[in-house]
């Protein structure tokens, strides 16, 4: 009998440190694998939209800009369950507009849109897709600039669907669903903006 507690004990044990060692090594991982999406996918979709306002950066200076981004992002609570990133594109060293990211159903799964917005008239100066997994050579057409130049200079009360469901927006032949996920995510970040935009412009002024 002893020695059966004893084993009990000692395989209780050995469970908890497993557990806690676990979920130790679950938290740094999600930590890196976010900060890395922070790193490779959503600054460089804001340095892209940022670049299609200012003109073409050197490779020093897109790599000055993303560390600028990436060092003066805001994060924001909303009211909802996590604080919401924004990232701010200035212009003459004053913020000019504001990036935020939403997703919609594309073909492959979630696809996210990087939209920005200019501040002084909510008109959209430009888009970048972040993460996709859409099908080569034909859903990821959307990150080309035939398809996202179609974004830029969008007025505030642009219909952000394809043509073929009543919007503004032409649809890659082929990659329709793909196109659709782009135009859902950047009218959601549009509409989300538009919602909260008191309060990010608060945000700005801290």
């Amino acid at each position: 009998m002893a020695n059966y507690l004893r084993m009990v004990i000692v395989l209780s044990a050995i469970t908890l440190v497993s557990g806690l060692a676990l979920g130790a090594l679950n938290e740094l991982t999600y930590e890196t694998a976010e900060n890395n999406v922070l790193k490779f996918k959503k600054i460089p979709a804001v340095a892209t939209i940022y670049e299609g306002i200012m003109g073409a950066l050197s490779q020093e200076q897109r790599v000055a800009l993303e560390t600028e981004l990436l060092a003066e992002k805001l994060s924001i609570d909303l009211g909802e369950k996590d604080p919401f990133l924004v990232f701010v594109i200035k212009k003459d060293g004053a913020p000019y507009a504001v990036a935020l990211e939403k997703f919609g159903p594309g073909y492959g799964g979630d696809l996210g849109v990087m939209m920005g917005v200019r501040i002084e008239d909510s008109s959209i100066v430009g888009i970048g897709i972040t993460t996709m997994a859409e099908t080569p050579g034909v859903g990821t057409r959307v990150t080309e600039q035939i398809f996202v130049e179609q974004f830029k200079g969008l007025p505030s009360n642009a219909i952000l669907k394809v043509k073929k469901d009543g919007g503004n927006i032409d649809a890659i032949a082929g990659a329709t669903i793909s196109c659709r996920a782009v135009a859902l995510a950047a009218e959601q970040a549009k509409e989300y903006y538009e919602k909260h935009q008191e309060q990010i412009k608060i945000a700005l002024t801290r």
